[in-house]
């Protein structure tokens, strides 16, 4: 059994589906630069639970951003060559 069972399917799912996996798999690590930047500073003034909901919205919006940017460059590439 084939995961994709023709060339339009895999393509498809390499435009739309491997930039979310991308961005799921970086989430947690852009968590943790993120928390340890300026997670400690926050925790300070507010504390831990508007630290956390602060954090995972400037998580999220840094991925989605990051993700922008690579798709960009990405057809910048593509359009290039």
């Amino acid at each position: 059994m084939k995961l994709f069972p023709d060339a339009a399917s895999r393509k498809r799912f390499m435009k739309t589906g491997l930039p979310v996996l991308l961005g799921i798999a970086w989430m947690p690590i852009i968590g943790l630069l993120i928390i340890s930047i300026i997670g400690k500073p926050i925790g300070a003034l507010i504390g831990l639970p508007v630290t956390i909901g602060i954090t995972a919205f400037m998580t999220i919006l840094f991925t989605i951003l990051l993700l922008r940017f690579f798709n960009r460059v990405a057809q910048k590439i593509k359009s290039e060559s």
